[in-house]
């Protein structure tokens, strides 16, 4: 697939609707790669049950259903991530937001857990592991940049 046609796929952006909880993750190796793991950060696991779940990533008009291991360590994906990497052909450097439609945890856990994905391509971004210090001051703002 050339060039041309992956700009013009990453025009298909859904804005997300901003009221709604969400979390961003920059893809590393593991994220676009075996394993294919995606952990949840922290501050936002309390909005997800704590147990193992069904959850559907929603991301350009398709959908994704895949585990959400809640009863773990660590919180992530599992099982369907690695179909919606390489579905979505997400790259290292790339950022996708998840943001939160449906399933918070307060609601007793009986809906499914949606999450409406936007990707954002990276185009050279550095590896997550030089942004560590990046975010904490304005002066050290991250941005993505298309």
């Amino acid at each position: 697939m050339g060039l041309q046609q992956r700009a013009e796929e990453d025009e298909e952006i859904t804005p997300l609707s901003g009221d709604r909880p969400f979390f961003t993750a920059v893809m590393c190796k593991t994220h676009v790669q075996k394993p294919y793991v995606l952990i949840i950060p922290t501050h936002f696991q309390r909005r997800l049950p704590a147990r193992r779940a069904a959850v559907v990533l929603r991301c350009r008009g398709s959908s994704w259903i895949m585990s959400y291991c809640g009863d773990t360590k660590l919180k992530r994906l599992d099982q369907g991530w690695a179909d919606f990497a390489v579905q979505n052909r997400l790259q290292v450097g790339d950022a996708c937001v998840f943001e939160l439609v449906s399933g918070y945890a307060g609601d007793g856990g009986n809906r499914e857990v949606v999450l409406e994905v936007q990707v954002l391509r990276g185009g050279g971004l550095p590896e997550p592991e030089d942004l560590a210090t990046k975010g904490d001051t304005a002066e050290e703002a991250i941005a993505i940049l298309d």
